[in-house]
C-alpha cells in the first residue's frame, strides 16, 4: 500500500465532507471530533490528509487541551475529552473513517440562536434555498 502526503488546504479539503473544509482545515480554533467510541478528540486544525492507494484517509491534526471546553452544553458534559496528552505533545494522527461527526466549541453567535426562524445564521451557515438546477444545452454543427 501506498500514501500520499498532502498539506496544500485545498487538496486536503477536496477530500473531506463540506463542513470539515470550510472550517477546520488550515484554520486554527477550537473543535471536537466525535469519534465512534463515543470519545471527542479536541483539536485546533487539520494540518494535512495521507490517502493510501486503497482510499483509506488519515489526517493529521493538531491538538487541543484535554476536558470539557467552557460553556459546552449539559448533554455533552458526559463525552470524554481527548486532547494533548502531555505539556507540546500537539499533534495527532487519527484515521478519517474513525470520525462520526465534527463539532465547533468557538462561542460563536450562531450558537445562542433565539428560537426565531426570522433570525439568520451568520456567514457560517448557508440557509438560502438551492441554486437552481442548470439546464442541459446542446449544440450541434453542420456537417
Amino acid at each position: 500500500m501506498t500514501w500520499t502526503r498532502i498539506t496544500d488546504p485545498e487538496l486536503v479539503a477536496a477530500r473531506l465532507p463540506a463542513w470539515f473544509a470550510s472550517r477546520m482545515v488550515g484554520l486554527r480554533g477550537s473543535f471536537g471530533l466525535l469519534l465512534t467510541t463515543g470519545d471527542v478528540l479536541r483539536v485546533t486544525s487539520i494540518a494535512a490528509a495521507h490517502v493510501s492507494s486503497d482510499g483509506t484517509i488519515l489526517l493529521d491534526v493538531l491538538l487541543d487541551l484535554a476536558g470539557v471546553p467552557d460553556g459546552v452544553d449539559q448533554a455533552w458534559r458526559l463525552k470524554h475529552y481527548l486532547g494533548s496528552p502531555v505539556p507540546g505533545a500537539t499533534v495527532a494522527t487519527v484515521n478519517l473513517a474513525h470520525i462520526v461527526a465534527a463539532v465547533e466549541f468557538t462561542v460563536a453567535e450562531m450558537a445562542a440562536q433565539s428560537g426565531d426562524p426570522s433570525v439568520g445564521y451568520g456567514d457560517e451557515i448557508d440557509d438560502s434555498p438551492p441554486p437552481a438546477a442548470p439546464e442541459a444545452v446542446s449544440q450541434t454543427t453542420g456537417s
